[in-house]
């Protein structure tokens, strides 16, 4: 039977099925521990915008006494669309947990999950199917840009849609559910699968009696992090990212081709300084705001205490290498300690799995397919 799961509701009492952050998190629950499901896909390195969108947010969770935290490499999603490259999902998934690891995630604290690690999520994914119409999970707008995505690639790459990628959103759903998910961070744009997740769960607890949580969704206010060219979308082949691998040389190299404000066209013209690349990265990552507000001054105002492009840049790169330095050194000990590594995933998948159990029991003996022929039995 399920250990610890509340009333429907009881998280949030009387408000939307959305939490704006920790801070309103606080606000709301404080005298016990909600469950929470996030995870990413293993699909290549991680970079700055992963650190600032995920894992700095996901530090914050682990520190929360009040939320028990199951953090998800959804290896599966990866395999849905990427079956040629199985070879680079192996390598992702260890590369993954080293940075996961390397950043302050701790194991003993937060369960490291991986998703072909824990069969009872495909058996809860394929229960949940029948559940869901079909029209009801192609609805899904993240679902139809990502399908129109595969249908675009080139020649050479896998251009077809499969019937698992089709039912993702459903996968996401069985995620969530087994480890009795109460809280989900997402941004804005993703709420539409926690709404998914709300409504098959609620099906299934109409139909069968059961009384699992409704997921909430718990919205970040971390702003977007653009990349080093100014574009909103990252490319390998421009090498527009700040990887958090990434040395002293590179670090400088990437901020050194940073945009700034291409209608400067001479020294007394005023900045823009909501398209200079280099001062969006300062926004976000140089903790000493005053003295920020002052370089903006200086920067925009053409007199003799200005301050150019490579005044910020230099500081900005000290600011990247102070982040990232920490970082490639705690790689470098787990990446001589795989044994930590590997025990990370092996063991607390298990605490899922033992969830997953519990709830899957729950749920088929509710929908009479557990243990046929028992009522025959003296």
């Amino acid at each position: 039977m399920k250990k610890n799961v509340p009333k429907n509701g009881e998280v949030v009492k009387n408000t939307p099925h959305v939490i704006r952050w920790i801070e309103d998190f606080r606000g709301k629950v404080w005298d016990r521990v909600v469950t929470c499901l996030t995870g990413m896909r293993p699909s290549g390195r991680l970079h700055l915008g992963h650190y600032k969108w995920a894992l700095e947010n996901w530090i914050a969770l682990q520190n929360n006494p009040n939320i028990k935290n199951n953090f998800l490499i959804a290896d599966y999603q990866v395999l849905g669309d990427h079956l040629w490259d199985t070879e680079r999902l192996r390598a992702s998934v260890i590369d993954m947990v080293i940075d996961w690891l390397a950043v302050g995630l701790d194991p003993k604290k937060s369960n490291f999950v991986v998703q072909s690690y824990v069969p009872e999520f495909a058996e809860l994914f394929n229960l949940l199917t029948m559940f869901t119409p079909y029209s009801v999970a192609t609805n899904n707008p993240t679902l139809k840009d990502e399908m129109k995505k595969i249908e675009n690639r080139g020649e050479g790459e896998n251009s077809f849609v499969s019937l698992w990628f089709i039912n993702y959103p459903v996968s996401q759903v069985a995620d969530i559910m087994l480890p009795y998910g109460e809280i989900v961070p997402v941004w804005e744009d993703q709420i539409p699968h926690i709404e998914l997740a709300r409504k098959i769960i609620k099906k299934v607890n109409t139909m069968y009696g059961t009384d699992f949580p409704l997921p909430l969704a718990m919205i970040s206010e971390t702003p977007r992090l653009v990349w080093t060219d100014g574009s909103d979308k990252m490319s390998k082949s421009l090498g527009n990212t700040i990887y958090l691998t990434a040395t002293l040389k590179e670090i400088t190299a990437w901020v050194n081709s940073m945009y700034t404000d291409p209608g400067k066209t001479n020294v007394q013209a005023k900045w823009n300084l909501e398209k200079h690349v280099v001062f969006k990265y300062l926004d976000i990552f140089y903790k000493d705001k005053a003295h920020l507000e002052d370089l903006k001054k200086r920067y925009v105002e053409w007199w003799e205490h200005s301050v150019g492009d490579g005044e910020v840049k230099k500081l900005l790169i000290k600011v990247l290498d102070e982040l990232i330095a920490p970082i490639r050194e705690q790689r470098e000990y787990y990446k001589n300690n795989m044994d930590l590594v590997i025990s990370s995933i092996a063991e607390w998948s298990q605490n899922v799995r033992n969830m997953g159990q519990d709830l899957l029991s729950e749920l088929k003996e509710k929908m009479w397919i557990l243990d046929y022929g028992r009522e025959f039995r003296r």
